[in-house]
């Protein structure tokens, strides 16, 4: 037996399943250190945000969030940023559900919540 489901319905069901799937709520973010092992200095790179659940220590993180100019000019991913990355079990569970077809309501979704614009999922 064969079902037909429109755009938007699927849209709507992929929203809401990121909606149970992360508590908006318990997500807390940051802007990993980066070092430099020539000069010993360390620093935020607010380019690249973490997104995790609970506390940073359990590191539980659902996705990261790289901005262009964390990619050196010229690079493959200046042509594909801002760009987000899913992380295990999520990106499991997302592609398992619904192939790749969760890409672009996850774009909406994410720059929702965060404030961030999203070109690329990877």
């Amino acid at each position: 037996m064969r079902y037909v489901i429109t755009e938007s319905k699927l849209d709507e069901a992929i929203t809401d399943y990121l909606d149970e799937m992360f508590d908006v709520d318990n997500i807390h973010y940051t802007s990993p250190l980066e070092y430099d092992d020539e000069t010993g200095e360390e620093w935020e790179d607010e380019n690249r945000i973490e997104f995790y659940v609970g506390d940073y220590g359990d590191l539980d993180t659902c996705f990261e969030w790289y901005d262009c100019y964390y990619f050196i000019e010229g690079s493959y991913g200046r042509k594909i940023c801002p760009m987000v990355r899913v992380e295990n079990p999520y990106l499991q569970s997302l592609n398992g559900y619904f192939g790749n077809l969760w890409h672009e309501p996850f774009k909406r979704w994410f720059s929702f919540h965060f404030d961030k614009p999203v070109k690329t999922i990877e």
